[in-house]
């Protein structure tokens, strides 16, 4: 028996012309892991709120198998207690919490007869209900996700958003339940803690459904793959390699029957025309013939009735909707963007520390013109405090480093650029560059055309305007660019869409990112940088 079952279902904003999906159906299945897919604004976090009961649809109906134990992880957490990290990770169990909080409060009153006698009763309480191993599981699993020991112990209140958003996940993570719904897991994951999530999911025996646009996490942690798109969800019985190369032989397909479609549509109306043409002459008694009047008549009729049956044919036939099809990326040539050649930068022996903190030391760099380098690491190992050093933003307490005279430095920060909110991408690139079409060729490259291109910045998505800045990049004519965490905010076809035009680029690449699939297909040099002890 499913877990849940859709049908039919339908939803849409009432401040929104068109619904944001229709007629979407499928099951989850226990021991099903799905990866859910699609664009940013197709929906994806809106069905999973549906499916909690967070949101009532407009059409359709969500059916649960009886007493089914569903679990749900929002994108952001609202959760700002003082209640301690680990304390809350705990509270996945009913009970636990609460018994642990009291356990702490008469930890300081043992000196007390009666309190320590009731602190040993709730340690012996604490003890039957497993929660020494729920303990050590939940260290295991805040360690996994990249929690210090210190930060354990910490208070809700004091974390960031990021982490309060990995402390929900941890707290889902040591759940009991039938069902997970996640929306966005590895947003606030380096490349470790998503690979040692995979490991821990593969290891659950726990259906999930979850959203994301890591697709190697996708790949090794799903089974199945749902694709909300254009108001449709689409089923692949298989991870998101097997929906890729599965979609790559369906969209050939749809648009060869459509315009096989079109061809017999297009044949009947020609044979349907041309038994006109024929019932027209054939209805004119020939010249001679005196009494056939009524025989040529009948003759043409019959003719023009398999005419009109022709033609009746194609309009009774269902209509065929033509498959959306990507407009593909044109040639970029780059004209403004000077060639390099040789070492464009050469560093020896960097170091840097904050205190009792290093984050790296004798860091060489000899990067040559044209190629690609991926910087990789967890996070606060240094990675974003290099490309500030290397920018002249920052000191080094150590090293030297030299870039070739004819190296344009351009820089994507990881908080983003501060876009004039009421410009338009074409606005904000033309003023860097006033060649008008080749500003809206590189705009069309990041899927900013037509009307996108001319939207005020103000109501764009964070992944819109990570495209927009990237744009700017690509048309000031900087031959090096420094691009720290490009990919945070873009959906998988975003990211598609960047890798083709950066591919492209002529000049040097340095780019910090947890996205493995990001890395595989730009980087042919890779560094990594390790904290220090």
């Amino acid at each position: 028996m499913s877990l849940l079952s859709v049908a039919d279902l339908g939803f849409g904003y009432p401040s929104q012309s068109e619904p944001l999906f229709l007629r979407v159906s499928f099951e989850i299945n226990p021991g099903d892991r799905v990866g859910l897919v699609g664009p940013n604004g197709a929906g994806k976090s809106t069905l999973l709120r549906i499916l909690v009961g967070e949101l009532a649809p407009t059409a359709g109906v969500v059916v649960t198998r009886h007493q089914l134990r569903l679990m749900y992880v929002p994108q952001q957490s609202s959760a700002h207690s003082d209640v301690l990290l680990q304390d809350y990770a705990l509270s996945a169990k009913p009970g636990m919490e609460d018994l642990r909080r009291k356990i702490r409060s008469l930890e300081a009153c043992l000196d007390d007869l009666e309190q320590a006698n009731h602190y040993a009763e709730l340690l012996h309480a604490f003890e039957e209900q497993g929660g020494y191993a729920l303990v050590a599981m939940a260290e295991k699993v805040l360690e996994g996700l990249r929690f210090s020991a210190s930060e354990q112990e910490m208070p809700l209140v004091r974390l960031s958003a990021g982490q309060r958003a990995r402390a929900e996940l941890a707290r889902l993570l040591l759940a009991t339940g039938d069902l997970l719904l996640i929306d966005e897991p590895t947003n606030h994951l380096d490349i470790a803690a998503r690979e040692w999530l995979e490991g821990y999911l593969l290891h659950l025996d726990i259906a999930y459904l979850m959203v994301s646009h890591d697709r190697a996490f996708l790949t090794r942690a799903t089974t199945r793959t749902f694709e909300l798109r254009r108001q449709a969800l689409t089923v692949y019985e298989g991870n998101y390699q097997f929906y890729v190369e599965q979609r790559a032989l369906r969209e050939p397909q749809a648009q060869e029957r459509y315009a096989a479609s079109q061809r017999r549509a297009a044949a009947a109306r020609q044979a349907s025309e041309k038994r006109l043409a024929l019932s027209r002459r054939m209805g004119h008694t020939p010249q001679g013939v005196r009494h056939g009047k009524d025989y040529y008549a009948a003759k043409a009729a019959r003719v023009a009735r398999t005419a009109r049956l022709l033609r009746e044919r194609t309009t009774r036939q269902p209509a065929q909707a033509k498959p959306w099809q990507e407009v593909p990326i044109p040639d970029l040539s780059f004209p403004t963007t000077r060639r390099l050649s040789g070492v464009v930068l050469n560093a020896r022996g960097l170091g840097k520390a904050y205190g009792d903190k290093r984050l790296f030391e004798n860091l060489d760099l000899c990067v040559h013109a044209g190629s690609r380098w991926a910087i990789l690491g967890p996070n606060g190992c240094g990675k974003s405090t290099l490309f500030r050093i290397l920018l002249s933003q920052e000191p080094a307490d150590a090293g030297t480093f030299h870039f070739a005279a004819p190296a344009q430095r351009g820089y994507y920060a990881q908080e983003g650029e501060h876009l004039d909110p009421n410009k338009s991408p074409l606005e904000l690139c033309r003023e860097i560059h006033t060649d008008e079409t080749w500003v809206r060729t590189i705009l069309g490259c990041l899927r900013l055309r037509g009307e996108d291109a001319m939207r005020a910045i103000r109501t764009m998505s964070a992944g819109e305007r990570a495209k927009v800045a990237l744009a700017r990049l690509l048309v000031s004519g900087a031959n090096f660019l420094l691009l720290d965490e490009l990919t945070n905010h873009l959906d998988i076809e975003a990211r598609e869409a960047v890798e083709d035009a950066l591919l492209r680029f002529p000049g040097t690449l340095m780019f910090i990112t947890h996205d493995r699939y990001f890395v595989d297909k730009l980087a042919d040099e890779v560094l990594v940088l390790k904290p220090k002890a």
